[in-house]
């Protein structure tokens, strides 16, 4: 009973910086970025291993996975969010995480918070991941997915109208959202369609699915309707077969 009590109270804490992330960001993400490399480094022991951060927009997550004592890169294809920060964490790089410039087996684990929205090659970026991940390394993507309470961004709750109509209506009586516009910075990506792809990159293996702010309740992910609405952020877990 205290565990359950402290995650709802943990709960309700995010949720409340969650509500001010529009216009002041950096108490969520910090937040968020010190609860998730907690988990990493329970999962995977990530002290003194090399970690790449795909879409690690100004650096929240990169600089708490050091602070666990690894080595991490970090990389966004938008400069602006590199440079959020002042100043900017050190060790970044602007590139298109669908086109990474590594070598194959890089990396002991790829970490990827929140990218897959927002990129137009989908598959591109999970066989990047995949290929730039050393054999029995880890690996870690979690996204918004399209129909859940946040899927469309700015724009919610237009997006449960799908992605061609609901971005239309939303423009037509209010204009073009604030950040992410539809088609250039917000993709739909559904759970379904994302394991579908994942199953089709080579020497991969999922092995866990589970909604990020309650894995508890994992076994949602496992039905396909319900999943794409009550997950709300779906995280894949998998490793790298192979040597």
């Amino acid at each position: 009973m205290p565990a359950a009590l402290d995650r709802v109270r943990h709960m309700r804490h995010m949720w409340s910086l969650f509500k001010n992330e529009p216009t002041d960001p950096e108490p969520f993400y910090r937040a968020m970025a010190v609860s998730t490399a907690d988990e990493l480094e329970q999962r995977h022991r990530v002290t003194g291993t090399q970690i790449l951060d795909a879409g690690c927009g100004p650096g929240w997550y990169v600089e708490e996975l050091r602070n666990r004592g690894a080595t991490v890169i970090g990389l966004d294809g938008d400069q602006a969010a590199l440079t959020l920060r002042t100043p900017p964490t050190p060790g970044l790089l602007r590139c298109d995480a669908a086109a990474m410039p590594f070598e194959d087996d890089r990396f002991d684990g790829v970490f990827c918070s929140n990218l897959l929205e927002h990129a137009a090659d989908t598959h591109g970026v999970l066989n990047e991941l995949a290929r730039v991940l050393r054999p029995g390394g880890w690996g870690y993507v979690s996204w918004t997915n399209w129909y859940s309470p946040h899927g469309g961004h700015d724009m919610n709750p237009y997006q449960y109208l799908g992605p061609n109509w609901g971005p239309r209506l939303y423009e037509r009586r209010n204009g073009p959202p604030r950040t992410n516009r539809y088609g250039e910075g917000l993709f739909a990506v559904h759970i379904g369609a994302t394991l579908k792809k994942m199953r089709t990159v080579p020497n991969v293996e999922i092995t866990r699915v589970e909604p990020r702010y309650w894995p508890q309740f994992r076994f949602i992910c496992s039905i396909p309707a319900a999943r794409e609405v009550l997950t709300w952020n779906c995280v894949i877990h998998f490793t790298k077969t192979g040597g």
